[in-house]
């Protein structure tokens, strides 16, 4: 997986920001980057290597996937500079557990496809398996396949 590392990162920072986390947490996980420089250095690397609106995009993906929650609003961020805008984490996932069956998953994957595939860039077929995860995960399948849109 081409996130590993974003997903690492955000998960080490939030488990050292103070509970319960807030409906800012993503901005909060970045203003903590921001604040630790062996942090930092490690955000700048994974920019250098995926691009910056890959590790923001997926640094929020997987903090809303941590907390079992989907962002509803879209807010510019007043604390950090890292990020221009983020999700407020205000709704639940809509999941049991925010988890879909393997089957569910794929069924859902191939029905977003056949009606969006002209409008998909062609790399999204490499990664299925990885589209498949995000929506077991409990993502849409427009947030999955967005994902993955930004990831060649």
């Amino acid at each position: 997986m081409h996130t590993v590392g974003v997903k690492n990162l955000v998960e080490m920072v939030l488990s050292s920001l103070p509970r319960p986390h807030t409906e800012d947490v993503i901005e909060d996980v970045f203003v903590a980057i921001e604040q630790s420089a062996d942090w930092l250095q490690e955000y700048q690397y994974l920019c250098i290597d995926l691009g910056k609106n890959v590790v923001n995009t997926w640094g929020g993906h997987w903090i809303a996937n941590s907390e079992g929650k989907l962002g509803r609003e879209q807010v510019s961020s007043k604390r950090s500079k890292l990020i221009g805008s983020y999700s407020k984490l205000t709704g639940l996932a809509t999941t049991a557990n925010g988890k879909r069956s393997e089957s569910e998953a794929r069924r859902l994957m191939s029905a977003y496809y056949q009606e969006h595939k002209n409008t998909l860039p062609a790399h999204v077929r490499n990664n299925r398996d990885l589209i498949v995860n995000l929506l077991i995960d409990g993502a849409s399948p427009e947030q999955a396949f967005s994902l993955v849109s930004i990831v060649p």
